[in-house]
């Protein structure tokens, strides 16, 4: 009867150590710190930091085919995303205003194009302009 009674003492002496260890764990999840961006977070914006503002990114893609957009900084390449053929579609990025912008366009199983270089201001609204024959056509960007 005494090891019955030992036996189930040491089943709820570990089961509340498993529990206090996996709160332990949990509260060392949630903690974080201020300064750093939740990679999952849908709201974040990609490819920013604190010393970055935002810019708003209006396509226009009068292709047929669908398009990857980067934004090209100091030879980093930022990956915006893909804009379906003969659509419209907006981006946020953080940029730091003290670099220059410019943006390659990549035609899914085609050409590619690259824009002109942009000088931004914090907020700054950029657009891009995607033709119908790219590689016989410039893209285009500029500021609103």
């Amino acid at each position: 009867m005494m090891c019955i009674t030992m036996t189930m003492s040491l089943r709820i002496t570990m089961t509340r150590l498993s529990v206090l260890a996996f709160a332990l764990f949990l509260s060392g999840c949630g903690g974080g710190n201020a300064g750093t961006r939740n990679p999952f977070d849908p709201n974040a914006i990609p490819g920013s930091s604190s010393a970055e503002e935002p810019i708003q990114i209006d396509v226009q893609n009068s292709n047929f085919n669908d398009v990857t957009i980067w934004a090209i900084r100091s030879g980093q390449r930022i990956r915006l995303g893909r804009v379906t053929g003969k659509t419209d579609q907006q981006f946020r990025i953080g940029w730091n205003p003290a670099l220059p912008i410019y943006f390659t366009i990549d035609e899914v199983g085609g050409r590619g194009c690259r824009t002109n270089m942009l000088s931004v201001e914090p907020n700054a609204r950029v657009w891009i302009m995607i033709p119908t024959n790219i590689g016989l056509q410039p893209c285009q960007a500029g500021r609103r």
